[in-house]
This record gives structure tokens, C-alpha cells and sequence, in this order.
């Protein structure tokens, strides 16, 4: 089952579909939602039991990986404005689960209320401190400006894989940060987590979640050691059951079950980061690409913020149009020349087939809280 067939089905029967269970209907507490950025939000609803597993599936990290416990200051700068199933419900996992001291900020106000938000981070002394790795730098590079520090001892980067060379940038922008963990997970519920001490290498449990790996052209499944398009199963879903659910994902069929030295954790783990979706794979002159493997590139280029827009437009581009922020007041022929050899040698390309839109910070394209690395623009032709 993939999205674009639940889309339909909640087209034409709104609001949750013929997937939900009617019965359960009338006892949902809680209502999720995707952003809806392809067109149709895909809701789901949620019972009692179902946010309990869900609630015990985000304490476990939480508690275990980021330190959230009792005296301890708990920052969510996910999305607060609703639906969210990331938002409210992990708050409240934090304040009930955990006992920590929490603060719901709401990522998606930051830019509107930026010297507030500061401020609040300033004063409360946050420890672990929950967003996108694109916020993340971002408050980091604000807090330098500005000419003090960032107070997080942990960073949990959600909402998209960080590149190896971005969670270097962080460490120098939040100079108190011992910690850096990748969050992926779906608004649906589904998780892995990366585990400390053990870079790139996210664990599932196994307890609530069945991970299949396929080819997205056959369905079939791939070998190990093999790319694919991850299909998950989550195992406490009753009000609306997805079996078998494409989430889109890019992973390869790799997974490590031994113990790990520092928890013991016997759950499976990927054995290298999920670089992205199936849906933003794009080529470059037949070079098969992915924004992680550029965002990495862009991290090496000086005088940058990390921030960026990739424009796909074109199933099989010629070349890479790419957005760029830079300090620099003047950018010249020579550092043009200078981060296109970058980039070209990261992936795989010829510099001549890079081309560079070079932007002042805080003119890339958002949404909200999330950087739009992939801006889609074949539907616009």
C-alpha cells in the first residue's frame, strides 16, 4: 500500500478513508494529519492504546538516549499548530512519561517570533532541545551573531536525515552540545532511532514495528546488502491499520542485531543512515543523486549558512540547479568557480554542470519548520 492509493481512498471517503475501522470511530482521542504539501493531508486517527504505544516508543529514547528525566529541560521546536503527531503527543511523553520540564515551542514560529524563542532558550537553560537539523543550525548560527550560547547538552535532529559534515556544524554553533542523535520517523508512528556512541546506525523496535525492504519497479524484495524502498508494518495500530505500508524511504537491506556495547539493545539497526525518499532521488547527467549527499557537499563550502534549495526540473537534469545562502557580501568568479569544484567532487559531476543562485541568509525556501532541500518543480511545466 502506498500513499498516493490512501490519498484516493480518502478522497473519496472522507475524512479518514475505508481503511479506518467504523467501530473504533467514536473513541479516537487524537487526530494526525501530514502537512498535505502533494495536495490532500492524509489523516489518521488515534485511540487510547494506540497513543500509549506510541507514548511508550518515544519515552524509550527519550529517557534512555537524551537524559529526559526529572530536572532536566525537554525543548519540542516540532510542529505545535495541530495534527502533529510528533507535537503535543511527545510533549506530553516528556512531561508524564519522563517528568521532565518541557517547553512546546512550535518550530513553525520561530521566524515570527524569533527574539522571543531565543530568549526563552536563554533563560531556561534548555538541555535537549528537539528540531529539524536546518533549525538547528539556524538557531545556532542566530545565537552566534547575537554573541552568546546555545545551553543544549543534547541535540535530537528530527524531520530529515543530517549529513555527516551538518552535524559538524552543529557541534561548532552549540559549543555546550556533547550529543547529536537522528530522529526518522513518520507521522503515522513509525520510528528508528539512532543509538549513541553508534554513528548512523538507527534502531527499531522491533516490538511494535516489521520493516520489509523491496524494489519499488517489482515490489519484490531485495537482497541483503541491496537498495530498496522501505515497507513497514506497525504492530499496535487498531483504528486504522496500515499492513505493509510503503513509507517511501531509500534504505538499504543491512541490519545489525548484535548487542550494543554501551545498552545492550538487541533490537535491529540499520547499519548506515536512511539517506531519503524514493520520491527525492533525482540524476544529473545519469548520476543517481539524493539532497542528503548534496547537503554534505555544501557543508564543505566556506562562508555558507547550510542552507539550501535543490530544483528538480526535470526527471533527468543536465545539470544541478542549486540555491545557495552565503555570508559574503560579494560573491566573485572565483569562489562561484571554487564551491561548483566542491560540490562536482562530492557527487560525482563535472563542475560545469553545476549552477549556483547565490542568496543572502534567510532567502532559501521553508516551510515552517523544515528547510525544502527538494523543490519540485516538473508538476509546474
Amino acid at each position: 500500500m502506498r500513499k498516493d492509493e490512501i490519498r484516493k481512498d480518502l478522497q473519496q471517503n472522507p475524512p479518514f478513508g475505508t481503511i479506518f475501522h467504523p467501530e473504533l470511530a467514536n473513541h479516537i482521542r487524537f487526530v494526525g494529519a501530514t502537512s498535505g504539501s502533494t495536495g490532500l493531508p492524509t489523516f489518521q486517527g488515534w485511540g487510547a492504546l494506540e497513543m500509549d504505544y506510541f507514548q511508550e516508543a518515544q519515552a524509550r529514547y527519550l529517557w534512555t538516549f537524551a537524559e529526559v528525566k526529572p530536572t532536566k529541560v525537554y525543548a519540542n521546536y516540532l510542529n505545535m499548530s495541530g495534527f502533529y503527531s510528533w507535537g503535543p503527543p511527545v510533549v506530553e511523553t516528556a512531561m508524564w512519561r519522563c517528568g521532565a520540564t518541557v517547553i512546546a515551542g512550535g518550530g513553525e514560529t520561530y521566524f515570527s517570533w524569533k527574539n522571543r524563542h531565543n530568549l526563552i532558550f536563554k533563560l531556561w537553560k534548555v538541555d535537549v532541545f528537539a528540531t529539524t537539523p536546518w533549525l538547528h543550525r539556524l538557531v545556532g548560527e542566530e545565537a552566534k551573531i547575537e554573541g552568546w550560547e546555545t545551553p543544549f547538552k543534547v541535540l535530537l535532529l528530527h524531520g530529515g536525515a543530517a549529513a555527516e559534515n551538518t552535524k559538524k556544524k552543529l557541534f561548532k554553533v552549540h559549543p555546550n552540545a556533547e550529543l547529536a542523535i537522528s530522529v526518522w520517523g513518520t507521522t503515522d508512528g513509525h520510528m528508528a532511532i539512532e543509538v549513541p556512541s553508534l554513528e548512523g546506525q538507527l534502531v527499531v523496535w522491533e516490538d511494535m514495528e516489521i520493516f520489509d525492504i523491496v524494489d519499488p519497479k517489482t515490489d519484490e524484495p531485495v537482497s541483503g546488502g541491496e537498495r530498496g524502498e522501505l515497507i513497514a508494518t506497525l504492530l499496535n495500530h487498531f483504528t486504522m491499520p496500515l499492513i505493509r505500508y510503503s513509507l517511501g524511504d531509500y534504505v538499504k537491506n543491512d541490519f545489525l542485531t548484535d548487542p550494543d556495547p554501551k545498552y545492550g539493545i538487541t533490537h535491529m539497526r540499520f547499519a548506515e543512515p536512511i539517506p531519503g525518499r524514493v520520491e527525492w532521488m533525482f540524476f544529473v547527467k545519469g548520476k543517481l543523486l539524493l539532497p542528503i549527499y548534496v547537503e554534505d557537499a555544501v557543508n564543505e563550502i566556506p562562508d555558507t549558512t547550510g542552507m539550501f534549495n535543490i530544483f528538480i526540473y526535470d526527471n533527468s537534469m543536465d545539470k544541478l540547479k542549486i540555491r545557495i545562502e552565503t555570508r559574503r557580501e560579494q560573491v566573485n568568479s572565483t569562489y562561484d568557480k571554487q564551491a561548483r569544484e566542491i560540490l562536482a567532487s562530492r557527487i560525482g559531476i563535472n563542475p560545469d554542470d553545476v549552477e549556483i543562485e547565490w542568496v543572502k541568509p534567510g532567502n532559501t525556501i521553508w516551510t515552517g519548520y523544515k528547510l525544502q532541500v527538494f523543490v519540485d518543480q516538473r508538476k509546474k511545466k
